[in-house]
């Protein structure tokens, strides 16, 4: 039943949604950034934690994604088959960081106007995550031919 749900999505869901992951994580780091040198500025102060979430929300649709789009691989090499499950464990990773950065933000300066050095360090955590999770997917890919169908006829 679930999977006859899954295909009412295209197997190319994950890659149209990860990059969202990865843009928006990226911008909340430099959100971050600016606000830890502009204390008491609201507008980075409220931009770094509306980012944090929307980074969150997007990982999640990105995990869901990737499920989707994995359940229509039928052929999968060795090597992609080794790498996948740790791309999956890095993208988990990813979005654990983010939600502990947002929860030391939202706890210890939300009220503040400022960026809390701890949500701006698991910030950078997250982003190298999701930095390592690109690259294995894109290794699973472009290596790997993973979830790429060709139709050329030779």
């Amino acid at each position: 039943m679930l999977e006859s749900i899954y295909h009412l999505f295209p197997a190319t869901i994950h890659p149209m949604v990860v990059h969202f992951t990865i843009a928006i994580n990226y911008l909340s780091l430099l959100a971050g950034f600016i606000g830890l040198f502009r204390p008491g500025d609201r507008f980075y102060a409220r931009s770094y934690t509306y980012l944090l979430i929307l980074a969150i929300l997007s990982t999640i649709a990105a995990g869901v994604a990737g499920v989707i789009s994995e359940s229509y691989l039928v052929h999968i090499s060795a090597g992609a088959r080794a790498m996948l499950p740790v791309h999956r464990k890095f993208g988990e990773l990813t979005g654990v960081a983010l939600v502990i950065a947002l929860a030391f933000q939202w706890l210890l300066a939300r009220r503040k106007d400022r960026i809390s050095l701890l949500a701006f360090l698991f910030s950078i955590v997250a982003a190298v995550l999701v930095t390592i999770t690109g690259h294995l997917g894109g290794t699973m890919v472009y290596h790997y031919g993973l979830g790429v169908h060709t139709s050329i006829k030779g």
